[in-house]
């Protein structure tokens, strides 16, 4: 038996070992969360306002429970104050977006949104929270938190809150390129630290044998064409249907504002 500071501060003795990746708790929970974000759209497309107030409320719980997380690894002992700055992608967009939402700033979101959500599915999906007896504290928030980030940047696109477009999504890699140089000072500052899993291949697999910086460049170049796909159909839909009057109206509207 473990207690509850066992499980708060995450006593590795005390819990015992678990099954590790893809075990059953896993894989439903991968498949949960995959089908929420697939209901989720439709909801909040359906329901804006609903999906705006619901937004509020995960940027208000994202912040919060990380910095709870914060507050227990100080008191543990086990980690410095620099340590729980927010390094990680994940840990660093769980303050960035509500920052980004609350102050309705939608210059420069686009990365914001495509850097939470696939940190948040792609870390969830292949994220260890399973090599333990049990989910500690640390795994409990950090699936809130995961869950939160993607469903945030869900319902910041269904509900129309942000529009993409497909011409701005060189600004995703202009985005990941400033995280990494600052999870690349993280890793200098903390001694033995892998913030961004830039030092150490964070997935449990390589392609080809290669490098994992290889593997790390093919996943972002899947997830980029998944993240523009449909994007890139829905423009050309509505490019095809746009009439011959839509042109002239557009021409006169732009004319109108010179």
């Amino acid at each position: 038996m473990f207690s509850f500071t066992d499980w708060l501060f995450e006593n590795k003795d005390a819990l015992g070992t678990g099954p590790g990746l893809w075990c059953p708790l896993h894989i439903a929970l991968v498949v949960i969360m995959l089908v929420w974000l697939v209901v989720a759209f439709f909801i909040f497309r359906k329901y804006k306002n609903f999906a705006l107030k619901f937004t509020f409320v995960l940027c208000i719980i994202m912040p919060a429970v990380r910095i709870l997380r914060m507050i227990v690894q100080l008191a543990s002992g086990d980690y410095s104050f620099v340590e729980v700055l927010p390094w990680h992608l994940c840990h660093l967009m769980s303050f960035v977006l509500p920052i980004f939402y609350f102050t309705k700033t939608k210059k420069f979101f686009l990365p914001v949104l495509v850097a939470s959500f696939f940190g948040g599915v792609i870390t969830f999906i292949f994220g260890d929270y399973y090599y333990l007896s049990t989910l500690s504290f640390y795994h409990v928030e950090s699936i809130i938190l995961h869950f939160a980030l993607s469903t945030a940047v869900i319902a910041c696109i269904a509900d129309g809150y942000f529009k993409v477009s497909v011409k701005d999504f060189w600004q995703a890699y202009v985005g990941m390129f400033i995280i990494a140089l600052w999870s690349s000072l993280g890793n200098a500052l903390v001694e033995g630290a892998n913030f961004l899993y830039l030092k150490e291949n964070g997935l449990p697999f390589t392609l080809f044998g290669l490098h994992f910086y290889f593997t790390y460049f093919i996943l972002v170049l899947v997830c980029s064409v998944v993240a523009i796909t449909p994007f890139a159909i829905s423009e050309y839909i509505k490019k095809k249907k746009r009439t011959s009057f839509d042109i002239i109206m557009d021409v006169v509207r732009d004319k109108n504002f010179a």
